[in-house]
């Protein structure tokens, strides 16, 4: 069973890890409460996929509250291991270590497909082949303090797109080739989770995975569910508060991962300049699903800002994209 949180321990990991920069503004306490009007509300914080996953969930009912809470956790728990490319015998770690998956479980089928079409529509900036330069930047900070070389960067960038389909499994076509997905993965658990609640008959649900955020209906009849966008400043106060009813929103940026005190080189990787993006550190994104929500919000972050805003537009969605230079593009009806 996956570590459970106090609020105190929630409240403190969730300033460590800046909760991937979108923090939810629900119910005042973990545990179980009542919103009053005849409403129960189930809330809960566990660690999963390394971060603070947060779960709640209103009903009449408080016991099927937390029968659909510890089903949402169970569902999310089983799937985490199909997409961690570092747990040892998940399918994903299979193919990276040994060049070949033969036959890929049909959740990871999903995903992988959905990865393929954002990464066609965005023109490849999107791209789950990043993990060699994700890992060489991550390796020559931890041991050198600084940046890899040339040299390395260069031969990782060979590595990129060095996958094909190969029957019903993939197959890693270049030297050093590998898989990530953590640009949408975490998404992608939480939209299960909330699946996993509908299936109750529970119609009012919020599932905060990491600052990738799935909603389900709204908080009450009157309220919709609101969650605030970090300021990237001091990712523990509100850039802008965005109400859900039924949709969610992810957000990526500089400040969450990052291996530098200028935060020039984080975690997210533009696979043909071989580095971090230098223009944004914010982008948020609203879509129906969290999974794409996530894929698109990574995406639009390797993008240039207006590039971003008009892929957006043309999708129906909306995103908030915010600059080193302090500029702030969204899109109407962002925050509304």
């Amino acid at each position: 069973m996956p570590q459970k949180i106090d609020r105190r321990a929630f409240l403190k990991l969730a300033g460590s890890l800046g909760l991937a920069s979108t923090l939810p503004l629900v119910s005042p306490a973990l545990g179980r409460a009542s919103l009053g009007r005849g409403l129960q509300v189930a809330q809960e914080a566990r660690m999963l996929m390394g971060t603070v996953v947060a779960v709640t969930v209103v009903d009449e009912s408080a016991d099927r509250a937390v029968m659909a809470l510890e089903l949402a956790f169970a569902r999310m728990n089983g799937l985490t291991p199909f997409f961690d490319r570092h747990r040892p015998g998940g399918p994903v770690a299979q193919l990276n270590s040994e060049g070949r998956l033969d036959r890929l479980p049909p959740e990871l089928a999903r995903v992988m497909n959905l990865a393929q079409s954002v990464h066609q529509e965005t023109n490849g900036a999107f791209d789950i082949t990043v993990a060699p330069l994700v890992d060489i930047y991550r390796q020559s900070f931890a041991e050198a303090g600084r940046p890899p070389a040339p040299a390395l960067v260069g031969q990782a960038m060979k590595a990129i797109g060095g996958v094909r389909t190969e029957g019903q499994g993939l197959l890693l076509t270049a030297e050093g080739a590998g898989v990530t997905l953590d640009g949408l993965a975490k998404g992608w658990i939480a939209d299960q989770g909330i699946a996993a609640i509908r299936e109750t008959g529970v119609t009012r649900a919020l599932i905060n995975a990491g600052g990738d955020i799935a909603s389900l209906g709204q908080r009450d009849e009157r309220q919709p569910w609101r969650v605030a966008v970090s300021d990237p400043a001091d990712p523990l106060k509100a850039k802008v508060v965005v109400p859900l009813r039924g949709d969610a929103i992810a957000t990526s940026g500089n400040y969450e991962v990052y291996f530098d005190q200028e935060r020039l080189y984080f975690h997210i990787i533009d696979p043909k300049a071989g580095r971090s993006p230098r223009t944004d550190v914010s982008v948020s994104v609203r879509a129906p699903q969290a999974a794409l929500a996530d894929a698109l919000s990574t995406a639009c972050f390797v993008m240039a800002p207006p590039q971003a805003m008009a892929h957006l537009q043309r999708r129906g969605l909306k995103g908030l994209i915010l600059t080193r230079q302090g500029q702030r593009l969204e899109s109407p009806g962002f925050s509304a």
